[in-house]
């Protein structure tokens, strides 16, 4: 028999046939309808037609957006399109266990290509609980097993604490619990510069208890880590991960960064650190002790560029600006004249030269109209006499005492023979006008009339009967517009002393006559009046009228060229007078050794000092207080075209307007 096949054969599903498409008047002759691309229905949506075949060759986004060129054949960088790039990581156990506000910040503003990327993922709390106290469980019974004497028994303690700890914020303070990653990203245009930056990072992250390891031979994973994608490599991924509750990623706050930014402020140039602009308000007493800037710099490091500058932008605010220019003044000229100014040449043949022994002060008493106080009668006319004396000392260097007696006695006949005397009200006539006042040719004539006093006319001569007598003549000049250049940049070696003084008088009386104007004085090396040319009574008037501007609401501005001059009058005491009275100051580029004599005085760092003599033109470092900010000072078209000296420029400028 044959055994019977109990295997039942099971008959394959028939083959259903395929369904046929009603055809209807609607859709007569449309074919199938063909399935598009995700990311065309995307960008496109369903309505639009199949374009593959028009965008072949096209730029798309990914072309815009990667590299020309990238070599990655180094161990210690990448170069992408020419900008060398290093990688550094935070290893995971390499942070402080204790942290502060703002921890993350020495990295933020680690300076001039230094970035960071910094990522961090929340893990879900339920799961991480559940892991801490399993690991905390464990470690407590591996810790009955090993004695208190072994290296193992503090780390396990440690460890038993940190979950205790963990456990706690989270459950009862709520806290998430997180894995963070820094990154730290080093750029230069050279391998030197680079690695340079590198070593100074890591010596960064030694100082602030952070232990940074370079990406060596994982440049090119670093860096794609570090595009705005959040794929991380997974082995970077492993060695830089750290775990932190809320409160340390929220006290890292890693968007802090240098920033000057006040509201009212003028605007000065570009943080080089972060490239943010810079706005400086002079004028906020609450946030500065006083608004008074020194700068100082060797020739060429932009000094009159930021002088003219910002005394245009604080013309544009409205403020009196007044321009002492012992120098180069002529490059002050196009841009007071730009602002309806007026322009005045201090020199041997020029006419309006503001007359020096005019008195413009009805009274001293300069801050009784600003807290409105009862005016003070204090002579106008002894005060007058005691500057006269302390300009014909520089003139006149071996002045003896009984000499300024005599000085003295010489001023107050000249000016009674004007009917002026010691009381103010002789000052103005019946109208309230000032009365017309004496000139030098009058002061000479008094020291001519008496022979103990002849040899002290002779310093008057040059004024009177020699080359400089137009200086010395009435020149009576309206000085009431807003914006005045003093230029003194004609007068002799001999005569710059004296002159700046004469310039710094006129300002002084212009700026005491302010009132509520806000006012600024801008005095291009007034290291002359403090300096090793200058004497101690001119250079104790420059410092008092510096001090005294700031409580009348005004700010000085005093640059420099020479330190050393600066600082050679008795030591130094008139210059860093000056300083001190300066709580804003700029140094621009200058040379190792000028930067040493301020180092102390500035409370400089070695880098800060090597980034001063490395500076470029136009470059400084802003110092207020201990904060410290690199900037480079920027100009609009319309500025450049009105201040510039570039021989090249003016040329370009004088062809185009002959054309």
């Amino acid at each position: 028999m044959k055994k019977q096949d109990k295997t039942k054969r099971k008959n394959p599903p028939a083959k259903s046939a395929p369904e046929k498409r009603k055809t209807t008047p609607a859709n007569e002759g449309e074919e199938a309808p063909r399935k598009q691309p995700f990311f065309k229905k995307l960008i496109f949506g369903e309505e639009k037609p199949d374009l593959t075949e028009i965008e072949a060759g096209s730029t798309t986004i990914l072309d815009i957006l990667s590299p020309t060129a990238v070599d990655t054949k180094s161990r210690d960088y990448i170069v992408v399109d020419g900008i060398f790039h290093a990688y550094l990581y935070i290893t995971g156990y390499g942070y402080s266990t204790t942290v502060g506000n703002g921890w993350l910040s020495p990295l933020v503003e680690a300076g001039e290509g230094v970035s960071l990327t910094f990522i961090i993922k929340r893990q879900p709390k339920e799961k991480t609980l559940s892991k801490i106290s399993q690991t905390t469980m464990i470690n407590r019974s591996r810790m009955r097993d090993v004695g208190d004497t072994r290296q193992d028994y503090e780390e396990l303690d440690s460890a038993i604490a940190s979950g205790l700890y963990l456990k706690d914020v989270m459950n009862r303070q709520g806290e998430d619990f997180y894995y963070m990653h820094t990154i730290i990203e080093v750029t230069a245009e050279d391998a030197e510069t680079l690695e340079q930056r590198v070593t100074a990072v890591e010596q960064l992250c030694v100082s602030v208890d952070m232990i940074a390891r370079r990406c060596d031979y994982r440049q090119e994973q670093a860096f794609l880590s570090t595009l705005p994608v959040l794929a991380l490599d997974p082995d970077l991924e492993r060695k830089s991960r750290r775990n932190a509750l809320t409160s340390g990623v929220a006290a890292s706050f890693p968007f802090a960064s240098y920033e000057l930014s006040d509201k009212n402020g003028v605007f000065l140039g570009i943080n080089l650190y972060n490239r943010t602009p810079v706005f400086l308000d002079p004028y906020d007493d609450y946030k500065y002790t006083n608004g008074n800037w020194w700068i100082g710099g060797s020739s060429g490091a932009g000094k009159t560029f930021t002088l003219l500058t910002l005394s245009g932008r604080l013309r544009q605010q409205g403020k009196r600006v007044i321009v002492i220019a012992p120098k180069k003044g002529h490059e002050f000229r196009p841009l007071c004249e730009k602002f309806g100014g007026l322009y005045l040449r201090m020199s041997p043949s020029s006419k309006d030269c503001p007359n020096l022994m005019a008195i413009r002060r009805a009274s001293l008493d300069s801050y009784a109209q600003l807290k409105n106080l009862t005016v003070r009668d204090d002579s106008v006319l002894a005060d007058k006499i005691s500057r006269l004396i302390i300009w014909f000392s520089l003139k006149k260097r071996d002045l003896s005492e009984e000499d300024k007696s005599r000085l003295d006695s010489s001023l107050v006949e000249c000016y009674q023979r004007y009917g002026i005397d010691f009381d103010n009200r002789s000052l103005v006539d019946g109208d309230g006008n000032f009365k017309e006042m004496p000139i030098l040719a009058d002061w000479y004539e008094v020291l001519q009339s008496s022979p103990e006093t002849k040899h002290l006319a002779v310093v008057l001569s040059r004024y009177v009967t020699g080359s400089a007598a137009a200086m010395g003549g009435r020149n009576d000049v309206a000085l009431d517009n807003k914006f005045i250049v003093l230029d003194i940049s004609g007068l002799s070696d001999d005569m710059i002393a004296d002159g700046t003084f004469w310039a710094t008088d006129v300002a002084y009386d212009l700026i005491m006559n302010a009132g509520t104007e806000l006012s600024a004085l801008l005095a291009d090396e007034l290291w002359s009046l403090v300096g090793a040319s200058s004497n101690p009574q001119a250079a104790g008037f420059v410092l008092e009228m510096v001090k005294t501007i700031r409580g009348l609401g005004g700010i000085a501005v005093t640059s420099t060229q020479g330190m050393q001059d600066l600082f050679g009058l008795e030591g130094g005491k008139y210059g860093k007078g000056i300083l001190d009275s300066s709580r804003i100051k700029l140094i621009m580029q200058m040379e190792e050794q000028e930067a040493r004599l301020i180092q102390d005085v500035l409370n400089l760092s070695e880098d800060e000092v090597r980034q001063i003599t490395r500076f470029r033109r136009g470059e400084g470092l802003l110092c207020i207080g201990y904060n410290h900010v690199p900037i480079a000072f920027h100009a609009s078209q319309q500025e450049y075209d009105a201040i510039t000296t570039s021989p090249t420029d003016l040329h370009r400028r004088a062809k185009e307007a002959d054309a």
